[in-house]
């Protein structure tokens, strides 16, 4: 008998990846949800009802476990994002360790233990927020320009900023400036469903190290001139060192660029990594790719550089280079760097930053990882690939397994694809899976990073 549309009581057993609370039903069939912790008691809606699983949405937590804390954010639930704030840091490494070994037990190698992230809060050196109306609370309120993150499920309903506290605190100081414009001289947001309305997205970026900030205001098309946004440029130029106009007549809700106008400032800020006991500069524009906390980015690429073990003979391929950071900091330690990007405003940025770092060993060509491994004939000793949360293609696990690089790391934001692509990779008993060390870089969040070093079987 379908159990869909009913309630029912579950105890919650674990985590899994990507943060869903595993529970089992009387029938014994696995009931997935979110929200609860290890042990705690719910009475639950299933809203899908399947042959090998459910899922349901939590109504009432009939036992809390003692782990369970008070989140810091009162948007905690609705919030697409902080999925963890409902329990302690520690607590939240321990599940992160717990889902991650889960996912990787095939390889047969014990997993290392979590490294942290040096900040737990206030570390995300990018936000895209969205403009949308709100109604407040009184008739001359109603429909008023606001910013803010999707609703956890949604992609029209949105959760007002601030408070975020995952964020670098200058985001928020500039979406009090932007909405303040906005409201006062009734521009409207963008509606995307009529695809009518002027403001879009707010896209920051913190270069945290170095105390940099780049604003990229992101509208629909329009016939309005630079002077029309002058005043907002003026009062965010107050503590903003790269300011942005990007025009974006797309209906799609993802930041993409018909035209961008440097409105104030330089063309990019510049964030320092410290790796390997040197600092490396990295320029950042307002479209190109960097990790989004730069405190755990440098521990991620320190464990890079110890993985990859390389001499001054051997030749490194960067696959997924975006701005060039990872080969960038390898390459004082390699004879030569190849990194490939399929953005060309990364690539640019990446020959900059090569430059700007005195490293003169390394080349960078705009292209696809499947259109360059399709076309290479050269031969690398290293090889770090660094791919989207869609993990590997099928035509770059195939270079990988035939490339004969005597090391391979493999950088992943997320662990079911990374076990995926491994799965593939050792099938063919090349390679062995040698390290895999988790770093948490999104702390609040169900994300996690990991490193793994594949050898060539001698």
């Amino acid at each position: 008998m379908s159990l869909k549309n009913k309630i029912i009581t579950v105890i919650c057993e674990k985590i899994v990846f990507p943060g869903r609370s595993l529970c089992r039903c009387d029938d014994g069939i696995a009931l997935f949800t979110e929200g609860l912790l290890p042990e705690e008691h719910a009475d639950v809606l299933v809203v899908r009802d399947k042959k090998s699983f459910r899922e349901g949405l939590v109504k009432k937590i009939t036992f809390k476990s003692s782990k369970r804390t008070s989140p810091l954010c009162p948007s905690f639930g609705l919030c697409g994002g902080c999925s963890f704030q409902n329990t302690s840091y520690t607590n939240q490494i321990k599940y992160k360790q717990e889902y991650i070994s889960e996912l990787l037990d095939f390889t047969g190698i014990e997993i290392s233990k979590i490294l942290i992230s040096p900040n737990t809060w206030f570390y995300r050196n990018k936000m895209e927020f969205s403009f949308f109306y709100s109604s407040g609370g009184s008739v001359e309120d109603n429909f008023k320009t606001d910013l803010g993150l999707h609703y956890r499920g949604s992609f029209n309903k949105y959760v007002s900023v601030p408070p975020c506290f995952i964020a670098d605190k200058d985001f928020l100081r500039a979406t009090e400036i932007v909405k303040k414009f906005a409201n006062k001289n009734n521009i409207p947001a963008y509606n995307n469903k009529t695809h009518e309305g002027f403001f879009r997205h707010l896209v920051l970026r913190k270069a945290g190290n170095n105390n940099q900030f780049l604003i990229n205001i992101v509208t629909n098309n329009t016939d309005q001139e630079q002077l029309f946004l002058e005043p907002l440029v003026k009062e965010l130029s107050d503590f903003a060192d790269s300011i942005y106009w990007t025009i974006n007549s797309r209906k799609s809700d993802a930041v993409v660029s018909d035209k961008t106008t440097l409105m104030y400032g330089k063309p990019y800020i510049t964030e320092k990594l410290s790796v390997g006991g040197k600092d490396y500069f990295f320029n950042i524009s307002p479209l190109s790719f960097f990790q989004t906390n730069s405190k755990g980015t440098e521990v991620l690429y320190n464990e890079v550089l110890k993985l990859i073990n390389s001499s001054k003979e051997d030749v490194l391929l960067d696959l997924y280079c975006g701005t060039g950071t990872i080969g960038i900091s390898m390459a004082h330690n390699v004879k030569k760097v190849v990194g490939i990007e399929q953005v060309e405003q990364s690539i640019e940025n990446a020959k900059e930053n090569a430059v700007a770092n005195n490293v003169f060993n390394a080349e960078f060509y705009a292209m696809t990882a499947e259109q360059w491994v399709n076309q290479n004939a050269s031969i690398f000793d290293v090889i770090v690939v660094d791919p989207p949360r869609s993990g590997l293609t099928k035509d770059v696990v195939n270079f990988l397994v035939d490339s004969n690089a005597k090391r391979i790391v493999y950088v992943s934001c997320n662990p079911s694809t990374l076990a995926r692509d491994l799965q593939i990779i050792t099938e063919e008993s090349i390679y062995n899976v040698k390290k895999i060390i988790p770093i948490d870089m999104f702390p609040q969040t169900h994300h996690v990073e990991v490193v793994v070093l594949l050898e060539l079987k001698q």
